[in-house]
């Protein structure tokens, strides 16, 4: 509990902050919620790895390395910006983390991965353009400008699953 508070209070950017931040693990239930947030402007870049989830009638594992942004009256949609992850069920049986890069009121299929398998991933915004890279031999990037500004910073976040980042570094 005391690295996960140091860890939160390195990311606000408090005088333990550190370019190496290290680790941080989500452990939550079933529609329950726990979040860090990286500070304002920077990047944040280490390994995702989704342990486990509760999958109920209602929602899916989730994971999340992303921001909201300022989506004008009206228009709806949560304002979710960044990479998403799931654990969903797979067609054959079993399960997956399927990953999505969110913006623009759309959702894309990124990547997928074996539950417990570390994956390189970088997030950043800067100038109004998100860039989202995964991977670590063959890296895939998807860069997209954002249509809203951002209301706040990023975060790294987790809702009915247990899920790992590590060698977290900010840029």
């Amino acid at each position: 509990m005391v690295a996960a508070a140091a860890l939160a209070f390195a990311l606000t950017g408090g005088p333990a902050f550190a370019e190496n931040v290290g680790r941080w693990e989500c452990h939550t239930g079933y529609g329950e919620n726990d979040r860090i947030i990286v500070p304002e402007g920077r990047a944040i870049s280490g390994h995702i790895q989704f342990v486990d989830g509760v999958i109920g009638p209602d929602r899916m594992p989730r994971a999340e390395i992303a921001l909201r942004v300022e989506v004008p009256p009206g228009e709806g949609g949560c304002g979710c910006t960044g990479l998403l992850a799931f654990l969903v069920p797979k067609p054959e049986g079993g399960l997956k983390v399927q990953f999505e890069v969110h913006g623009n009121g759309n959702a894309e299929p990124f990547a997928q991965a074996k539950p417990g398998v570390p994956i390189t991933f970088r997030v950043a915004v800067k100038d109004g353009v998100l860039t989202i890279s995964m991977g670590k031999t063959d890296p895939v990037t998807k860069t997209l400008r954002l249509r809203y500004p951002p209301a706040g910073p990023l975060n790294v976040s987790c809702s009915g699953a247990n899920v790992v980042f590590s060698d977290l570094e900010l840029e």
